[in-house]
C-alpha cells in the first residue's frame, strides 16, 4: 500500500467470493456497474511529497508521481511537465508526446493550445500542427472557441483556427452554457457565440455560467444572475466558485471558511474547508489544515494528501492560470 493513504483510508482486498457478489450485483444493476466505470476511468492529478502522478476514483495512485507539474485529464490526454518542458500522457500514464513544450494546456476539440518561445499555436494529439496562426497567449477550447490574445486584446477563434469573436476585449472569460464573460471599459459583460452582447457592460467582477447561473460581486459580495440578468440568489458571499453542471453545487466562502451550496441557495455543507475547488469529474479538491483531499459527489474524502514528507516540500497543487 503507497504510503499516501493514512489508515483511515486503506481499502481491504477482495476475496474472490466477495468480489463475485459484487459482480453479480453489479450485473443486476446497472447504475453500480456505471459508477464502479466511471471511478475507474476518472485520473485526478495529485501531489506526492513535491512530485506529481494520478489518482482514479478509489483513491489509488494509477499513474506514479513522477512529473513537476501535472493538469487535469479534460480528454484522452492530459499536459505534463518533466525537466521543465511540458508533453502529454494517455490514461495508461503512456507518453504520447514527450515533453518539449514550454508551456501546454488541456486538449480539446483535438487540439491544445502550446508555447515554444514567445508564441503560443494549437497541436493535434500527435503533435502535427492544427492550424499555422500563432498568438501572444491562448487557452484551451471551450463550446467550440478558444480564447486567443492578439496586440494585446482577447477574441475567440473557433475549431479551424479563424477568429470569429474579434480581439476588441480587455480580457474574456471562456464558454459555458453558450455564453462568455467579456470586459471592456473595465466593465464585464456576456456575449454569445455570435459575439452579440447579451448582458450589458456593468459588473466589476464575474465568474462564468454554468447550470444556467453566474456568480457576480453585487456591492463587495458574492451572489449569483441568471441568463437574462436577474438575481438568481442574493450577495452573501466572500467569494464563490462555479456551479458544477452535473452535481449542482457550488463553493462559497463565508467567515474565511469554505463550503457548498444548491442552486436553490441552500447551505449543503457548511463552510469548513480553507479551500476548495469547483467539482471536476464529479470529485471535488479541497484543502484543510494545508492538507489536500478529494472529495467524491457524497462529500466522502477518497485521497488524503500524505503529510510526513520533508518540511521543505511544496504541498501546492500546480494550477494553470485560467
Amino acid at each position: 500500500m503507497s504510503r499516501l493513504f493514512s489508515s483511515a483510508f486503506n481499502q481491504p482486498q477482495l476475496d474472490r467470493r466477495l468480489f463475485c457478489k459484487i459482480a453479480s450485483a453489479a450485473a443486476l444493476s446497472p447504475g453500480v456497474l456505471m459508477h464502479a466505470q466511471q471511478q475507474a476511468r476518472t485520473l485526478l492529478p495529485v501531489n506526492v511529497c513535491g512530485s506529481f502522478g494520478y489518482v482514479d476514483g478509489r483513491g489509488v495512485l494509477a499513474v506514479p508521481a513522477r512529473y513537476e507539474a501535472a493538469l487535469p485529464f479534460a480528454t484522452d490526454w492530459a499536459a505534463v511537465r518533466r525537466n521543465g518542458k511540458w508533453g502529454y500522457i494517455d490514461r495508461g500514464g503512456n507518453e504520447t508526446l514527450a515533453p518539449q513544450y514550454d508551456e501546454a494546456r488541456n486538449f480539446r476539440y483535438n487540439c491544445s493550445p502550446v508555447r515554444v518561445g514567445s508564441e503560443w499555436h494549437f497541436i493535434r494529439p500527435d503533435g502535427s500542427e492544427a492550424f499555422p496562426q500563432r498568438f501572444e497567449l491562448t487557452r484551451s477550447f471551450q463550446n467550440g472557441r478558444a480564447r486567443v490574445r492578439v496586440n494585446g486584446k482577447w477574441g475567440f477563434i473557433d475549431p479551424t483556427g479563424a477568429l470569429v469573436i474579434p480581439a476588441i476585449y480587455q480580457t474574456v472569460h471562456g464558454y459555458s452554457d453558450e455564453i462568455a464573460p467579456v470586459q471592456m471599459n473595465n466593465k464585464w459583460g456576456f456575449i454569445d457565440k455570435a459575439g452579440k452582447t447579451i448582458l450589458p457592460f456593468r459588473y466589476d467582477t464575474v465568474t462564468s455560467f454554468n447550470a444556467n447561473v453566474c456568480a457576480v460581486l453585487m456591492d463587495g459580495k458574492w451572489g449569483f444572475i441568471h441568463v437574462n440578468g436577474s438575481v438568481a440568489l442574493p450577495a452573501l458571499w466572500e467569494k464563490t466558485g462555479e456551479f458544477s453542471e452535473t452535481e449542482h453545487l457550488c463553493p462559497v466562502k463565508q467567515d474565511g471558511k469554505w463550503g457548498l451550496i444548491d442552486l436553490d441557495g441552500k447551505l449543503i455543507l457548511k463552510p469548513q474547508y480553507d479551500e476548495m475547488d469547483s467539482f471536476d469529474s464529479s470529485y471535488i479538491m479541497v484543502t484543510l489544515n494545508n492538507q489536500l483531499m478529494y472529495l467524491d459527489r457524497t462529500l466522502s474524502p477518497i485521497w488524503k494528501q500524505d503529510m510526513s514528507c520533508s518540511d521543505k516540500t511544496n504541498l501546492r497543487m500546480y494550477k494553470a492560470p485560467a
